[in-house]
């Protein structure tokens, strides 16, 4: 679809942007939003739950929490978690969201987070174009990418957006499909600055409305 991103037909921008809006429609992206929308809802309603009852009942957060990061270094976690958004996303970045709570002040500790992540989906990009010219390693990697490979061709620029935004899927593993078939960098450079919001939007909803933070740490 990048073609399309780029060019998407005579006339201004809002003649454009309501031609961009028809073909998402007509190839089920907003279908597809909606409902992994509600999953994650349901989901995290579900976590907010158990976490409260856990902290209640169970488990004594502040001490399990403020027991690990007391050992880690503010830069060992920062590596850490630039390494996780490199390689397939393999830590929650809930527990990176936890960590910001620890400084007095969250915000820019979140915003450094959206722009690691961001750094880590252009290392991922790399590693993309590295597995694509390495015969079977590629076969085997696409055939497990094939459904955001299949996503990116149909909805373009839209999915990398909401793969930024949302957690439907670890962002890196969308951006190493992303690299596989060759997506524009720029493109990719353009929608993955949606990642550097994702941050302090969840960081606020969760500890500045939701006030887990009086729960957990």
């Amino acid at each position: 679809m990048d073609r399309q991103e780029v060019n998407t037909g005579a006339g201004g921008p809002v003649s454009r942007f309501k031609l961009w809006y028809r073909h998402l429609h007509e190839k089920g992206f907003f279908k597809y939003v909606g409902r992994n929308l509600l999953l994650i809802v349901g989901v995290y309603v579900l976590l907010v739950v158990l976490v409260f009852l856990a902290g209640r009942y169970l488990i004594d957060f502040n001490s399990l929490f403020s027991g690990i990061f007391d050992r880690l270094s503010d830069r060992f976690v920062l590596l850490l978690f630039l390494a996780s958004e490199s390689f397939t996303g393999m830590i929650p970045v809930d527990l990176f969201l936890v960590w910001t709570q620890k400084f007095p002040r969250p915000l820019p500790y979140l915003a450094l987070l959206g722009l690691l992540s961001y750094i880590g989906g252009i290392v991922s990009y790399w590693i993309g174009l590295w597995i694509s010219r390495r015969g079977r390693v590629r076969l085997l990697i696409e055939k497990r990418l094939e459904n955001y490979i299949e996503f990116v061709r149909r909805w373009g620029g839209a999915f990398i957006i909401i793969a930024a935004l949302f957690p439907f899927t670890p962002f890196s593993l969308v951006v190493i499909a992303v690299s596989m078939m060759r997506y524009p960098f720029r493109l990719l450079l353009l929608y993955g600055l949606s990642r550097l919001v994702r941050f302090p939007i969840q960081g606020i909803l969760f500890f500045d409305i939701l006030n887990m933070d009086n729960w957990v740490i």
